[in-house]
């Protein structure tokens, strides 16, 4: 009887240390395809120019015209996405603006909208000076990281790099050598895999960021490992504990 509950407690032992020490798969492991980084350096990719989106959310401003602006950055209107003044992109792509009505936005970039508001404008304003920004242009940074978050793009072109600066940096375990990007190309998702050790070709990979990217930062093997260790310790003292108490029984 003695021996039977010792192979139960040494069975039990078992299961909690194999369950204990099982990987959790991560989220971008393996769901999304890898695809040639070759894209990300081409000449299509560095002149990107973001264009404007159904649920878009704009501000127009016009240099000394507060009252035909929405959300100016010229004047006393705050042109901040939650607190500010915008107008939303409709379904059609269409916005209202003050004094000249419906205007058609969707698949234009930002400095084409410029150059149509500016001439329609031209009719009431002697050489408008116009500034149209997106303020719900978004990227997320997940991962290793000491401060991951959603960020918002207010300039046109950013680096990689500006962008993890952003989130503090890479956290202690981050295995900088194989950053993932995940980018909507053609309506779906390509994920691109970026060495961010390697000083030679560092300019290479400080790519442009877009609206709307993912960057995932792993961590390294040895992060698993430790939480492994620090996961088992329990066990290892609990077993020593009971082969002392066999040895005496014994």
């Amino acid at each position: 009887m003695k021996i039977l509950k010792k192979n139960q407690i040494l069975f039990l032992l078992s299961l909690s240390l194999l369950f204990g020490s099982c990987k959790i798969q991560n989220l971008f492991e393996s769901s999304i395809q890898e695809t040639n980084n070759e894209e990300l350096f081409s000449e299509a990719s560095k002149n990107f120019e973001y264009c404007i989106k159904t649920n878009d959310k704009l501000t127009v401003s016009i240099w000394e015209h507060d009252d035909l602006s929405v959300g100016s950055v010229f004047g006393i209107y705050n042109s901040n996405e939650v607190y500010g003044k915008w107008v939303l992109v409709d379904w059609e792509g269409k916005v209202s603006l003050p004094q000249i009505g419906q205007i058609q936005v969707e698949g234009f970039t930002i400095n084409q909208i410029t150059d149509l508001l500016k001439t329609r404008y031209s009719e009431f304003i002697q050489n408008p000076i116009i500034v149209v920004k997106v303020l719900n242009k978004k990227v997320s940074l997940l991962g290793a990281l000491n401060n991951p978050a959603t960020i918002v793009l207010d300039e046109e072109k950013v680096p990689l790099m500006e962008l993890i600066g952003k989130a503090e940096g890479f956290d202690y375990y981050a295995d900088k050598s194989k950053v993932k990007l995940i980018r909507k190309v053609d309506g779906a998702s390509k994920e691109y895999v970026l060495d961010l050790t390697k000083m030679d070709i560092y300019d290479q990979v400080n790519i442009l960021i877009q609206p709307g990217d993912v960057i995932y930062v792993p961590n390294k093997n040895s992060k698993a490992f430790d939480k492994k260790s620090g996961r088992m310790l329990p066990f290892i003292g609990l077993v020593s504990g009971i082969a002392v108490v066999f040895s005496v029984v014994k």
